[in-house]
C-alpha cells in the first residue's frame, strides 16, 4: 500500500523551519586528515578524523575546523552515528556560509538539484520518473528522493533528516511540478545512525529496503 502525506503543511510552520537556525558547536579535525574535507573533499567525518569538539549537539549544526582553526565548512553532529559529521556546506561555497540553517541549506540544496535535473531534460515528455536528489552527490548526507510524476518519494536513512521531516517535506512541496511528497525510511541504515523508527501507525510513509 502507497501512503502519501499530501500538501496540507501550514504556512506558519513552513515560515518558522525555514527561517530557524541553529546553535553552532565546532568539530576540529585532525592536522593530516584535514585534507581529506577541503575544498569540497570527503562529505563524511568520521570519528577516527576528530581531534576534539566543543558545544556540539546532536542533529544540529556545526562548523568543521582545521588542525589551525580555520573554517573547512559545516554540517550536522550526530555521536551516534559512524559519520560523526554529515557535511552539508564546505568552505569553499562562500556564498552559503551567511548562515548556519540546516532547513535553508535543504531548501537551496532541492532547488539546485531540481535545476540540475531541468538542465538534462527531466522531467520530460518521455519519462516523468527520475532520481531527484542523491544523497551526497547533491550535497544531502543520508536523503534519495524519486520523482513519478507529482509525486515525490523521500527515503531518508540520516537521523538530522528525521529530525527535520517537516522541512524536508515543505522544501520539496516548493519545487515545480511536486504535489505530494511520500516519506519513506532506510530503518537499518537509521537504526546504525542511532534513530529507534517508530511502530507503524497508519501515516504516511514507510519501509525502504537497504
Amino acid at each position: 500500500v502507497t501512503l502519501q502525506r499530501v500538501r496540507c503543511i501550514p504556512t506558519i510552520l513552513a515560515a518558522s523551519l525555514a527561517g530557524r537556525a541553529c546553535a553552532v558547536g565546532t568539530v576540529s579535525v585532525s592536522g593530516p586528515k584535514a585534507r581529506m574535507f577541503k575544498n569540497g573533499g570527503h562529505p563524511l567525518v568520521f570519528e577516527g578524523a576528530i581531534k576534539r569538539t566543543e558545544n556540539v549537539q546532536v542533529g544540529e549544526a556545526v562548523d568543521v575546523l582545521d588542525g589551525a582553526g580555520e573554517l573547512i565548512g559545516w554540517g550536522v553532529w550526530n555521536p551516534h552515528s559512524l559519520y560523526r559529521v554529515r557535511m552539508l556546506v564546505p568552505a569553499i561555497e562562500r556564498d552559503q556560509l551567511e548562515h548556519r540553517s540546516i532547513s535553508e541549506i535543504v531548501r537551496r540544496r532541492l532547488q539546485a538539484a531540481a535545476s540540475r535535473r531541468a538542465a538534462c531534460c527531466l522531467p520530460s515528455e518521455s519519462t516523468t520518473a527520475y532520481r531527484l536528489v542523491n544523497s551526497e552527490g547533491d550535497r544531502l548526507s543520508g536523503l534519495t528522493v524519486d520523482v513519478f510524476g507529482s509525486t515525490a518519494v523521500a527515503i531518508s536513512s540520516a537521523l538530522w533528516l528525521e529530525l527535520r521531516r517537516e522541512a524536508v517535506e515543505v522544501a520539496l512541496l516548493e519545487l515545480a511540478g511536486i504535489e505530494t511528497v511520500v516519506w519513506r525510511r532506510s530503518d537499518g541504515r537509521l537504526r546504525t545512525d542511532g534513530w529507534n523508527p517508530p511502530e507503524a501507525s497508519g501515516t504516511a510513509e514507510g519501509e525502504a529496503d537497504g
